[in-house]
Parts: C-alpha cells; sequence; structure tokens
C-alpha cells in the first residue's frame, strides 16, 4: 500500500447524522469508504477539530458517497474536503407538529386495517382541513415532506402525496372543498397497502411477477376497505381506486383512459409518482426535486395530465418557496419568489456568506438578473449551518 492510500485508510469520515437515520444504500456507501467513521451528535460538535486530511460529510447523497468510496487519494474528492468544521446541524430536520401527527394518524389507520378494524374517516378529514390551512399560509409543510425518510415508509409517503396533492389543487384554482379532498385522498390512498404481505415492502425492487400482480390490487383493496368504512364517500373509494390510472390506458387496476379517470385521482397520481422519485427507494437512489419535475413533466400527454402537471411545477418549482439553495458563490439563502417561466433562476434572501457564517443584514439576490451566478444545489433545512 502506498504512503497515499495510507493516509487515505487514516483519516477521519465525520458524519452529522446519527447512524441510526441511515438508510441501508448510505449505510454501503459509508462502509466502502477507508478511513474511521464518525458519527456526532450535537453534544460531540463543539469539541471536534477537523484536520487537514479529514472529510465532513455534510450531505449524505449516495452518488457522492460512491465517488468518495472510489477515491484513493484525498485530494480526488474535493468537495468534500474540509480543513475545519462547517456543517449541517445534526438533526435530520426540526419536527412540524401537524405533520407528525398526520403521519401517526396514516401509521395507526394501516395498523388498524392489518388487525380488520376500520379506519376513521372523520379524522382524516379534520387533518385534511388542517394541512390545507397550513399549505396556504406557507410552504413548511412542502419542505418537510421534501425531506428524506426511511426507504418506502408508507405513512410518510402518505402524508407526502397529501401535500402535495393539497398544492396541485391550490394551483388549479380549486375551491376549498375540492382542495379537501384531495388532501384527504392523498392520506388515504395507499390504504390497501395494509392488505399486502408485510413482507413484499421490505423486498422493493425484487419482486416476483406474483407479488407485482398482488401489489397492483391494493387500489382495489382500499376501495373495498372505503366502501366498507365510508359507503357515502364514493368519490373518496374512486380516487383511492384509481390514482395508479394513466392518460393512454397503461396503468392499473383497469387499464382507463384519461377522459374516464377521476379528477382527484389524476391530481393524486402526478403527486404520488414526484413523490416517489423525490425520495429513495431500495433500488435507487432518490432525485433531487429538479430531477423529479423533469422526469414528471416528460411524463405528461403520455402518462398524465398536461394541466395537472403544470400546477406541479408552478406550485412547487425547482426550488420551492422559503426553501434553501447554496449559489455557485458559495453564498446560502433563502427561496423568496419563483418564476414559473423560469424556474432555474429563483430570487434568493441571502442568509450565509460563502464562510458559512451568517449575514447580519441579509440581502435579496434576483438571480435572473446575474446570468454569472446559477443555483449549485438545493438545500434540506438539515443541511444549514450551525451556525
Amino acid at each position: 500500500m502506498t504512503d497515499e492510500m495510507d493516509r487515505g485508510a487514516n483519516r477521519k469520515v465525520i458524519v452529522l447524522l446519527g447512524a441510526d437515520e441511515l438508510s441501508l444504500e448510505v449505510r454501503r456507501a459509508l462502509e466502502a469508504i477507508p478511513g474511521e467513521v464518525l458519527f456526532l451528535d450535537a453534544s460531540s460538535l463543539p469539541g471536534v477539530e477537523a484536520g487537514s486530511g479529514d472529510l465532513v460529510v455534510a450531505s449524505l447523497e449516495p452518488n457522492a458517497l460512491a465517488a468518495l468510496a472510489r477515491a484513493t487519494r484525498v485530494d480526488s474528492a474535493p468537495a468534500l474536503r474540509a480543513t475545519r468544521l462547517r456543517a449541517r446541524a445534526p438533526n435530520p430536520f426540526a419536527p412540524h407538529e401537524l405533520y407528525e401527527e398526520a403521519r401517526e394518524y396514516v401509521g395507526d389507520t394501516l395498523a388498524r386495517v392489518r388487525e380488520g378494524k376500520d379506519p376513521d374517516i372523520d379524522q382524516a378529514r379534520v387533518l385534511a382541513e388542517r394541512l390545507h390551512t397550513a399549505l396556504i399560509s406557507d410552504n413548511s409543510l412542502v419542505n418537510r415532506c421534501l425531506e428524506p425518510h426511511a426507504t418506502y415508509d408508507v405513512a410518510s409517503h402518505c402524508v407526502n402525496v397529501a401535500i402535495l396533492g393539497g398544492k396541485i389543487a391550490l394551483g388549479m384554482v380549486s375551491g376549498v372543498e375540492d382542495a379537501v379532498d384531495v388532501v384527504q385522498a392523498g392520506l388515504l390512498h395507499d390504504i390497501g397497502m395494509a392488505r399486502l404481505p408485510g413482507e413484499m415492502m421490505g423486498n422493493q425492487g425484487s419482486w416476483s411477477e406474483r407479488e407485482v400482480e398482488t401489489l397492483r390490487q391494493h387500489p382495489v383493496f382500499g376501495a373495498e376497505i372505503l366502501e366498507r368504512s365510508a359507503p357515502r364517500s364514493e368519490w373518496l373509494r374512486r380516487a383511492v381506486l384509481q390514482e395508479h390510472e394513466r392518460t393512454r390506458g397503461q396503468g392499473y387496476p383497469y387499464g382507463l383512459l384519461d377522459r374516464d379517470i377521476d379528477p382527484i385521482a389524476r391530481i393524486i397520481g402526478v403527486a404520488d409518482v414526484f413523490e416517489a422519485l423525490s425520495h429513495p427507494r431500495t433500488y435507487r437512489s432518490p432525485f433531487t426535486a429538479l430531477e423529479a419535475l423533469e422526469r414528471v413533466v416528460g411524463m405528461q400527454d403520455e402518462y398524465f395530465s398536461p394541466q395537472v402537471v403544470s400546477a406541479l411545477v408552478n406550485e412547487i418549482s425547482a426550488f420551492p418557496l422559503d426553501s434553501f439553495v447554496q449559489i455557485s458563490s458559495g453564498e446560502i439563502g433563502r427561496v423568496v419568489a419563483t418564476d414559473p417561466s423560469n424556474i432555474l433562476r429563483p430570487k434568493v434572501e441571502i442568509v450565509w456568506d460563502a464562510d458559512w457564517q451568517r449575514v447580519e443584514s441579509p440581502g435579496t439576490l434576483d438571480l435572473a438578473s446575474r446570468p454569472d451566478l446559477t443555483v449549485a444545489r438545493a438545500l434540506l433545512d438539515s443541511e444549514l449551518p450551525i451556525t
């Protein structure tokens, strides 16, 4: 082994995220990196110094970790190299009480169905109304739903789809009751998953043909559950039954064409795919919001209603309002305005400078008027500097 490789093997890899919060994919990527891996919590941060040969991992993006694992030289991965501690808070995100309440409801509902009990549909309606009100006031729920969660956590997925579907409904100028209907349908759209064998959820990407056929029945299972527990909510049963149908008949369970697909199901279908692309699966890494949007836009006409996709792009954007981005200059700012016709160049309030020091008097940067600057990457709230 060369001296250079020895130095690489002796370096520390400092990961500012609890080990119990890592996906299997990220764990494997970290295990492939030579050197000591340290997982730090808030109490450890003040006494930690990063040496010139140490790596501070402030973003657990699997592709970046894979590149780091392949590097045998310290200077092979300059983007992850650091001479001082400059990183995000160790907690993955600040808790959002309403989000967690909705997630707990979905988890409890799935558990009730597995036990043969009826779901509490009235509670879903109350939560949908509260989520809708929160979506009108700000984008904190949208930013929360783009945060990472465990590989196919059904409860988080359902809440995320409810939030994203609600934003799409707002962009389509839906009435209040119509928008609340979309949110409620999002919360319950995967209720039929509770009837699937438990082991299937842990084997995503490696299902047998028989298991795939069983999976494609979950909308039918969900509709059956709702027909018994909410017999007067035909609209809800229809939305849950049809959310996997696609414009030209490629969907399931019935291969319906666009004209026969329920309007709420069309919205939930787009929100469902965007949410899935934005989060990891056992067989792939998550896409950024921009990459996910580009893929969904590429599916319109053939798979989705262009009107629904347009509302998603306008409401979520590549960089949602109140989200944080790092500019190519190194500065970090909060998105305060977006232009649907120029989604890659939002208006940003600079909060941290290029050295990740908080700016005392934040100023606004309009990227539309600064062709020399671009958004380098979107940041999750959990990736923001500690200062």
